[in-house]
């Protein structure tokens, strides 16, 4: 018998606010991608029979003009209906069809989705640098022993204000100066915590480095990390959560060893499992000594084998500035943030179908709600920057040039307009049934691991 006792108020209260979350940044993703079609459709002059918001059985409806507007009871996609959409040969001289519109016609109604998407995206981002995001700041943590900023003197809690007399205010920056830069002397305007204002050149060396997805290349360092240790996130019923630490605490050690960043935090202890540790804190500018063990994690290195790591939930942060423009500088960092997550997605799916991502990062629905769900507490910027990367995901994976897919679609008008001619229904059928055995099993897939995640 279930105890329905067992669920607290306070639970089911938040699991139903993550989940009006999850189905309103889903319903979002949907509609904009859906009224992508619409728009360019009814702009050529294709008739829409049907404008629906998720699919399967229909909640409500209501028609205006020729199109008919649903809503459906399965909220994990949406679609619109043309007239003469099947391309059958009793449509092709109908007027308003789908079927009788020149094929770049067809091809711009097909891409208006992914289109859609990835403009929603860009206009999220927009908003979110006019309302202004806090950045990391260019307070330096660590300086690493016989580095150039070592040599150069540069010491924990420096603020770095400029480079070659240009202004660096986020950390993004001043790393990506420094990358570039191998062999070359940067002069940096250094402030230290008693307000002293230092100028020193330091040379970067050239190393290799690992990218986000494991590669190594080449970049310039000088051997400093972010200052990293403000509690920005506890994750409920964690290890965090259960030893009492709290937002806004500040972690100034674990066991004696002082931590300046993530570096320190994870041979502290992400590497000691199942230890009690003591972390020190302060809170409120008074020092505090708590008790912690890690949950034990089971993952896999780098060369593939399984560890056991220790997992402590919590998000940190260092000092934080507001990053903030007006509407141009606004347009053109949302251009640049797009075009930087576009390719980003497009490496890791790329990977992903060559093997070099385990297969077991794909996630479905499940993780989705779970990432909304985290995002949500930690505020609404994040919230729709999280909104925003989903919407590009979601408009490249459409491109990928699978049948039922608006790529598969895009790939056939493409042929058609080499050829002179439509692809023949039975080839189309063929490839429509191959699309719908890949996209069911991809679901399935991500189901299971989704699920698999849980479990573990």
């Amino acid at each position: 018998m279930l105890e329905f006792s067992a669920i607290s108020l306070a639970s089911l209260i938040t699991f139903s606010a993550k989940m009006l979350v999850f189905l309103l940044g889903l319903a979002a993703l949907i509609f904009v991608h859906e009224l992508g079609h619409f728009l360019v459709a009814w702009k050529l002059g294709v008739v829409v029979e049907k404008f629906s918001l998720g699919f399967g059985p229909k909640i409500f409806a209501m028609k205006s003009g020729e199109t008919e507007y649903l809503l459906s009871a399965i909220p994990l996609g949406g679609y619109v209906k043309m007239k003469g959409e099947d391309l059958e040969e009793s449509s092709l001289h109908e007027p308003g069809s789908f079927a009788a519109a020149p094929v770049q016609h067809r091809l711009a109604i097909a891409f208006a989705g992914p289109l859609f998407n990835i403009l929603f995206a860009i206009a999220i981002y927009i908003v979110v640098y006019m309302n202004g995001v806090q950045t990391l700041a260019t307070v330096v943590g660590s300086v690493k022993e016989n580095s150039p900023a070592e040599a150069a003197g540069l010491q924990t809690r420096d603020k770095i204000l400029e480079i070659d007399g240009n202004p660096v205010p986020f950390w993004e920056d001043l790393q990506d100066i420094v990358h570039r830069s191998p062999g070359k002397v940067l002069k940096f305007k250094i402030q230290r915590e008693s307000s002293l204002i230092l100028n020193t050149g330091i040379t970067p060396i050239s190393e290799e480095i690992s990218d986000l997805f494991g590669d190594r290349k080449k970049a310039g360092l000088i051997g400093i990390s972010p200052l990293v240790r403000n509690i920005i996130y506890v994750k409920e019923g964690s290890a965090a959560d259960r030893a009492g630490l709290k937002l806004n605490d500040q972690l100034l050690s674990v066991d004696g060893v002082s931590i300046l960043g993530w570096s320190d935090l994870r041979t502290s202890a992400v590497e000691k499992p199942g230890q009690e540790l003591t972390f020190e804190i302060l809170r409120n500018r008074t020092k505090m000594t708590l008790k912690l063990t890690p949950d034990s994690k089971e993952v896999q290195d780098p060369k593939g084998d399984k560890v056991q790591i220790g997992v402590i939930g919590i998000g940190m942060s260092g000092e934080l500035v507001l990053e903030q423009y007006g509407l141009a500088r606004a347009i053109k960092r949302s251009l640049e943030e797009t075009v930087r997550l576009t390719y980003l997605i497009g490496v890791a799916v790329k990977k992903m179908i060559f093997g070099s991502i385990p297969a077991d990062t794909i996630g479905g629905p499940i993780l989705i709600f779970q990432i909304y769900g985290e995002q949500a507490e930690q505020g609404f910027n994040e919230l729709i920057r999280l909104t925003a990367l989903l919407s590009i995901n979601l408009g490249l994976l459409n491109l990928l040039p699978i049948p039922v897919l608006d790529g598969g679609h895009i790939f056939f008008f493409l042929i058609e307009i080499i050829k002179g001619k439509p692809v023949s229904e039975r080839n189309r059928e063929r490839a429509q049934q191959v699309g719908i055995f890949m996209l069911i099993s991809l679901m399935v897939f991500a189901f299971y691991n989704d699920i698999m995640r849980i479990i573990s």
